[in-house]
């Protein structure tokens, strides 16, 4: 046993050194260090060009769509536009909100229909955004599961199990 954990040390130490210095001297192409620390900078319109880009390079910054940023996951409505919406926001996890709870800070949740929350600027301002709860799929009438066999019945339990049994077990021999 000692033996072969010797040769395993040995076979380990090998392939380490090996490996250490099988890669000393490989230097990657285009791998510089520069003098004062950091990449050089870089021209995003050469960078650009360089992935296909044509034309001028105008940055791009618009700011999302409030609706895009919320998700209506899920509706309780009561009377009068009263109720609970399920709303992520920013594609993280659902939130119940009440009608009248601050969803972010200007928008609030201002009713609840049946499929539908409207967001608002405050309770009484006009509706800002309405989130609305995807369409409901129905499946055509040919992908409808079949309905399930009815079980047969059970027979009736006897009172005595031994009544009418052919087999039953006697005391005489």
């Amino acid at each position: 046993m000692a033996t072969f954990l010797l040769w395993v040390a040995a076979s380990a130490s090998l392939a380490f050194w090996g490996l250490k210095w099988s890669t000393a001297g490989v230097k990657l192409p285009g791998a510089s260090v520069a003098g004062s620390g950091g990449p050089a900078p870089t021209d995003p319109r050469a960078l650009a060009r360089l992935l296909g880009a044509e034309g001028a390079l105008t940055p791009v910054m618009a700011a999302p769509d409030a609706a895009s940023r919320y998700t209506l996951m899920g509706v309780v409505a009561g009377v009068h536009g009263a109720g609970v919406a399920l709303i992520s926001v920013d594609g993280k996890a659902a939130r119940p909100f009440e009608v009248g709870a601050v969803i972010e800070a200007p928008l609030v949740l201002k009713s609840v229909a049946s499929r539908q929350a409207i967001l608002a600027g405050g309770i009484d301002a006009p509706a800002t955004v309405t989130l609305e709860l995807p369409p409901v799929k129905h499946l055509p009438a040919s992908a409808k599961p079949e309905p399930m066999p009815m079980p047969m019945p059970m027979p009736p339990v006897k009172a005595n199990p031994l009544e009418g049994n052919p087999f039953k077990p006697s005391l005489g021999m």
